[in-house]
Protein backbone atom coordinates (compact mmCIF):
# COMPACT_ATOMS: atom_id res chain seq x y z
CA UNK A 1 0.00 0.00 0.00
CA UNK A 2 1.35 3.43 -1.01
CA UNK A 3 2.01 6.08 1.65
CA UNK A 4 0.08 9.45 1.74
CA UNK A 5 1.85 12.27 3.25
CA UNK A 6 0.82 15.35 4.15
CA UNK A 7 1.33 18.62 1.75
CA UNK A 8 3.01 20.00 4.51
CA UNK A 9 5.29 17.55 5.12
CA UNK A 10 5.90 17.24 1.09
CA UNK A 11 6.93 20.92 1.43
CA UNK A 12 9.42 20.12 4.24
CA UNK A 13 10.55 17.11 2.06
CA UNK A 14 11.10 18.97 -1.17
CA UNK A 15 12.80 22.40 0.86
CA UNK A 16 15.22 19.56 3.01
CA UNK A 17 16.07 17.30 -0.16
CA UNK A 18 14.84 19.56 -3.49
CA UNK A 19 13.10 15.58 -4.13
CA UNK A 20 11.21 15.66 -7.61
CA UNK A 21 9.09 13.38 -6.33
CA UNK A 22 7.59 15.34 -3.59
CA UNK A 23 6.78 18.14 -5.64
CA UNK A 24 5.59 15.87 -8.51
CA UNK A 25 3.40 15.46 -5.70
CA UNK A 26 2.55 18.51 -5.40
CA UNK A 27 1.85 19.09 -8.38
CA UNK A 28 -0.38 16.22 -8.85
CA UNK A 29 -2.66 17.06 -6.14
CA UNK A 30 -2.91 20.49 -7.02
CA UNK A 31 -2.52 21.46 -10.61
CA UNK A 32 -6.42 20.86 -11.69
CA UNK A 33 -7.42 23.29 -9.00
CA UNK A 34 -4.77 25.88 -9.87
CA UNK A 35 -6.22 25.67 -13.22
CA UNK A 36 -9.59 25.90 -12.66
CA UNK A 37 -8.78 28.75 -10.73
CA UNK A 38 -6.85 30.80 -13.42
CA UNK A 39 -9.57 29.86 -15.46
CA UNK A 40 -12.06 31.85 -13.96
CA UNK A 41 -9.96 34.70 -13.36
CA UNK A 42 -9.01 34.90 -17.13
CA UNK A 43 -12.09 33.00 -18.58
CA UNK A 44 -9.27 31.50 -21.74
CA UNK A 45 -8.22 27.61 -21.46
CA UNK A 46 -4.76 28.37 -23.07
CA UNK A 47 -4.20 31.84 -20.85
CA UNK A 48 -5.12 29.13 -18.07
CA UNK A 49 -3.00 26.14 -18.94
CA UNK A 50 -0.18 28.81 -19.26
CA UNK A 51 -0.53 30.59 -15.97
CA UNK A 52 -0.59 27.61 -14.36
CA UNK A 53 2.83 25.99 -15.58
CA UNK A 54 4.24 29.53 -14.61
CA UNK A 55 2.28 29.63 -10.86
CA UNK A 56 3.93 25.81 -10.70
CA UNK A 57 7.48 27.54 -11.82
CA UNK A 58 6.82 29.89 -9.34
CA UNK A 59 6.00 27.73 -6.83
CA UNK A 60 9.00 25.38 -7.75
CA UNK A 61 11.30 28.56 -6.90
CA UNK A 62 9.99 30.01 -4.08
CA UNK A 63 8.77 26.82 -2.00
CA UNK A 64 11.31 27.55 0.42
CA UNK A 65 9.91 30.75 2.02
CA UNK A 66 6.82 28.76 2.83
CA UNK A 67 7.06 29.75 6.52
CA UNK A 68 3.61 26.86 7.40
CA UNK A 69 1.66 30.11 9.10
CA UNK A 70 -1.02 29.10 6.95
CA UNK A 71 -1.81 26.05 5.05
CA UNK A 72 -0.02 25.19 1.96
CA UNK A 73 -3.19 25.03 0.23
CA UNK A 74 -3.88 28.55 1.07
CA UNK A 75 -0.08 29.78 0.27
CA UNK A 76 -0.92 28.25 -3.30
CA UNK A 77 -4.26 29.66 -3.85
CA UNK A 78 -2.67 32.72 -2.41
CA UNK A 79 -0.45 32.99 -4.88
CA UNK A 80 -2.45 31.77 -7.73
CA UNK A 81 -4.82 34.62 -6.89
CA UNK A 82 -2.06 37.64 -6.63
CA UNK A 83 -0.62 35.77 -10.07
CA UNK A 84 -3.89 35.66 -11.96
CA UNK A 85 -4.82 39.64 -10.87
CA UNK A 86 -1.32 40.41 -12.11
CA UNK A 87 -1.91 38.46 -15.54
CA UNK A 88 -5.37 40.83 -15.97
CA UNK A 89 -3.48 44.19 -14.91
CA UNK A 90 -0.57 44.00 -17.19
CA UNK A 91 -3.70 42.91 -20.10
CA UNK A 92 -5.67 45.94 -19.19
CA UNK A 93 -2.50 47.92 -19.20
CA UNK A 94 -1.84 47.05 -22.90
CA UNK A 95 -3.01 49.36 -25.31
CA UNK A 96 -3.54 48.08 -28.71
CA UNK A 97 -2.99 50.87 -31.47
CA UNK A 98 -3.90 50.19 -35.16
CA UNK A 99 -1.17 50.23 -37.40
CA UNK A 100 -3.60 53.37 -39.29
CA UNK A 101 -2.71 55.04 -35.79
CA UNK A 102 1.15 54.61 -35.63
CA UNK A 103 3.16 57.33 -36.35
CA UNK A 104 7.30 57.31 -36.02
CA UNK A 105 7.20 58.74 -32.88
CA UNK A 106 4.62 56.00 -31.26
CA UNK A 107 7.00 53.05 -31.94
CA UNK A 108 7.81 50.58 -28.66
CA UNK A 109 6.03 49.91 -25.89
CA UNK A 110 3.85 51.70 -23.57
CA UNK A 111 4.81 51.97 -20.25
CA UNK A 112 3.05 52.63 -17.38
CA UNK A 113 4.57 54.18 -14.02
CA UNK A 114 2.13 52.25 -11.71
CA UNK A 115 3.65 49.01 -10.17
CA UNK A 116 2.62 46.02 -11.28
CA UNK A 117 0.17 43.59 -9.06
CA UNK A 118 3.06 41.26 -8.10
CA UNK A 119 5.54 44.63 -7.44
CA UNK A 120 2.43 45.90 -4.85
CA UNK A 121 2.43 42.10 -3.48
CA UNK A 122 6.34 41.73 -2.71
CA UNK A 123 6.21 45.76 -1.11
CA UNK A 124 3.14 44.65 1.19
CA UNK A 125 5.41 41.24 2.10
CA UNK A 126 8.20 43.52 2.70
CA UNK A 127 6.13 45.85 4.65
CA UNK A 128 4.47 42.96 6.48
CA UNK A 129 7.73 41.59 7.49
CA UNK A 130 8.40 44.73 9.36
CA UNK A 131 5.56 44.71 11.99
CA UNK A 132 5.57 42.42 14.67
CA UNK A 133 4.39 39.16 14.66
CA UNK A 134 0.65 39.80 16.30
CA UNK A 135 0.23 42.79 13.96
CA UNK A 136 1.58 40.41 10.60
CA UNK A 137 -1.04 37.34 12.14
CA UNK A 138 -3.65 40.04 12.44
CA UNK A 139 -3.66 41.70 8.67
CA UNK A 140 -3.14 38.02 7.28
CA UNK A 141 -6.10 36.89 8.85
CA UNK A 142 -8.48 39.67 7.63
CA UNK A 143 -6.93 40.67 4.38
CA UNK A 144 -5.62 37.38 3.06
CA UNK A 145 -8.34 35.20 5.58
CA UNK A 146 -10.91 36.63 4.22
CA UNK A 147 -11.94 37.30 7.96
CA UNK A 148 -14.81 40.04 9.51
CA UNK A 149 -13.91 41.78 12.12
CA UNK A 150 -16.53 40.82 14.29
CA UNK A 151 -15.09 37.20 13.69
CA UNK A 152 -11.77 38.31 14.26
CA UNK A 153 -12.83 40.02 17.34
CA UNK A 154 -14.27 36.86 18.34
CA UNK A 155 -11.45 34.77 17.42
CA UNK A 156 -9.39 36.46 20.27
CA UNK A 157 -11.65 37.44 23.08
CA UNK A 158 -11.88 41.12 22.53
CA UNK A 159 -14.68 43.99 22.05
CA UNK A 160 -15.68 44.69 18.37
CA UNK A 161 -14.34 48.13 18.82
CA UNK A 162 -11.31 47.32 20.43
CA UNK A 163 -10.74 44.58 17.08
CA UNK A 164 -11.16 47.83 14.81
CA UNK A 165 -8.49 49.79 16.55
CA UNK A 166 -6.01 46.86 16.82
CA UNK A 167 -6.34 46.64 13.48
CA UNK A 168 -6.52 50.77 12.58
CA UNK A 169 -3.01 50.28 14.59
CA UNK A 170 -1.78 47.66 12.47
CA UNK A 171 -2.68 49.04 9.28
CA UNK A 172 -1.16 52.45 10.99
CA UNK A 173 2.09 50.92 11.59
CA UNK A 174 2.60 49.28 8.30
CA UNK A 175 1.78 52.70 5.95
CA UNK A 176 4.38 54.01 8.76
CA UNK A 177 6.83 51.52 6.95
CA UNK A 178 5.84 51.83 3.32
CA UNK A 179 8.30 53.26 0.95
CA UNK A 180 7.61 57.07 -0.30
CA UNK A 181 6.07 57.00 -4.08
Amino acid sequence: MKKVYSDEALVGAFIRTHSDQAFAELYRRYKAKVYQSCFRYLDDTDDAEDQTQEIFSKVFMKLDTFRGEAKFSTWLFALTRFHCLSVLDSQKRRSTVSLDQLDETHIGPIESDEPSLDERWYNAEVTLDKLSMSDQDLLRRRYLGNKDVATLAGEDNVSLSAMKMRLKRARDMAQSFRKPD
